[in-house]
């Protein structure tokens, strides 16, 4: 019964109704379809980005093994598994040693062969440095991965014919990173490795930008670096003096320009003083005595003493006695010695030019009070050549705001006004169709109207109406409403329900 009722009802749609029915099942058909395979499809998280493709091949494998599926982005070297499975394949791949990107650490030390040379161990703990040194950069706020090359030099046994270690690291970043935190990675990176300064460690980005060493460290400041140093200085004093001449004469009297120049190269001074009296240091004294009672000089017995001339003093008869002394003392002084390293900050002035421009309403005896003020805020030295120049010119007329009551500050923006009564409008007339549209479909019946209601024009006579069938052959008028009558009297007796409705909506009218 229920079947037939919905023919009947279908039958008795137009082809526009019939058309709009099909449309919509399609659409909440497809609609359905399209919900369902995306709350089926399964979300992925990358669990290693920046790997070497030699790496990614041995986690997939992994992966494979473990029975996890996976997925490869950015040309092989990112690696994503479902959200659901992310825990299992860490585990995985820690278990084959391949955890954090694929990096080696000293876990590669943990199985050894015997059969490992010596080059082998070397090369392993080289690879085994450079990934625990990527593992601790990536940790830093900023840097999303971090590829570190080591040259390890060889142990000599003569230390000129050894070589120097070297660093090179490669960052990829969020953003831009400071110089303090650039510094810290080249410390971190030397502090791991033997042998390593940080001035032999180079650092860049992903776009091959020189982050350490710094190019302007050693040579000094360089032209960029030193305009900018000249602007800031430049700003911040502008700033003190025209807040001080705003707060003294009010806005729009008076301005000052400041233009100077800085001395950005870092300096040092090492200074040697020496005092000007000595001090004794070591002291060394000497005496030498010779005492005789007298008597005549005999020579030395030998041969020598006939055979050799010597010398003949003249000597004192009798007993005369000699008395001898020689004193000589040597005394080593010591000078003063002070040594002293200053290293100068850059940032000196070297000369300093300040432009006042003060507006003409001003009293002539304000305006030197005014110079002398500024002066000594800047800190004008006329032995170095500093300026102070003081204009008086008649300032342009700042132009009068409007009055909040007066007509123009109502109006305001025209532009701003016409768009929001656009859109008021806009809304108006949406919401005037959609209540109209409301309006009509609470007048349409809830059963649609029979085809043999719509047919019949007039009032039709029920003597026409039970008119015999001789009659009805020869009208064909009346053959018609006869035949319309048989079809209503079919349907009253087979579609009950639906008559009755279609009777109370006429009511209702």
């Amino acid at each position: 019964m229920t079947l037939t009722r919905v023919k009947d009802l279908w039958k008795s749609l137009e082809p526009r109704g019939q058309l709009t029915i099909v449309a919509s099942g399609l659409l909440v058909l497809v609609t359905f379809v399209f919900l369902y395979s995306y709350a089926s499809k399964p979300s992925y998280t990358t669990i290693a980005s920046g790997v070497d493709p030699s790496q990614a091949g041995q986690m997939t494998n992994a992966l494979a093994a473990a029975g996890i599926s996976y997925r490869l982005g950015n040309g092989g070297t990112a690696v994503s598994v479902p959200s659901s499975s992310s825990s299992q394949a860490r585990i995985a791949l820690a278990s084959k040693g391949l955890d954090n990107g694929g990096q080696v650490g000293f876990e590669i030390f943990d199985k050894m062969s015997m059969s490992t040379t010596d080059f082998q161990q070397k090369i392993d703990y080289q690879r085994a440095l450079e990934g625990e040194i990527d593992r601790a950069i990536e940790q830093i706020e900023g840097v999303s991965s971090a590829d570190v090359q080591l040259v390890i030099p060889d142990d000599t046994l003569f230390v000129d014919q050894s070589s120097k270690a070297s660093a090179a690291v490669l960052l990829t970043t969020d953003g831009t990173l400071d110089s303090s935190t650039v510094a810290g990675i080249a410390h971190l990176v030397a502090s791991g490795v033997k042998g390593l300064d940080p001035s032999e460690v180079t650092i860049t980005d992903q776009t091959g930008t020189l982050l350490w060493p710094d190019p302007n460290a050693a040579g000094g400041a360089s032209a960029g670096t030193k305009l900018a140093a000249d602007q800031l200085y430049d700003a911040q004093l502008e700033g003190s003096i025209n807040a001080m001449l705003a707060s003294t004469l009010g806005p729009g009297k008076a301005e000052a320009r400041v233009h100077a120049d800085l001395d950005v190269d870092q300096t040092t001074i090492d200074k040697v003083t020496y005092a000007k009296k000595g001090t004794p240091v070591q002291a060394q004294t000497s005496q030498e005595k010779l005492k005789s009672n007298g008597g005549s000089a005999q020579l030395p017995a030998g041969t020598a003493s006939n055979t050799t001339t010597t010398p003949t003093y003249a000597s004192t008869s009798g007993a005369t006695n000699s008395n001898y002394t020689n004193q000589s003392s040597d005394t080593t002084y010591g000078v003063d010695k002070s040594v002293q390293k200053t290293t100068v900050a850059p940032g000196t002035v070297n000369r300093e030019d300040v432009a006042l421009l003060v507006d003409s309403s001003v009293p002539a005896a304000e305006v030197a009070s005014l110079k002398q003020s500024v002066a000594s805020m800047a800190g004008i030295d006329p032995k170095r050549g500093d300026t102070l120049a003081v204009s008086r010119l008649t300032f342009a007329k700042q132009p009068s705001t409007p009055a909040s009551g007066s007509p123009l500050a109502l109006l305001g923006n025209l532009v701003t006004l016409v768009k929001w009564a656009g859109l008021a409008l806009g809304t108006a007339i949406f919401l005037f169709f959609v209540r109209r549209g409301l309006k009509r479909r609470e007048r349409e019946g809830v059963a649609p109207e029979p085809t043999w209601l719509r047919e019949i024009e007039r009032s039709v006579p029920v003597a026409e109406l039970t008119a015999g069938p001789g009659r009805a052959t020869l009208d064909p008028i009346h053959a018609r409403r006869a035949a319309l009558k048989a079809e209503a009297e079919e349907i009253a007796e087979k579609q009950p329900e639906q008559l009755a409705v279609q009777v109370a909506e006429w009511l209702k009218e």
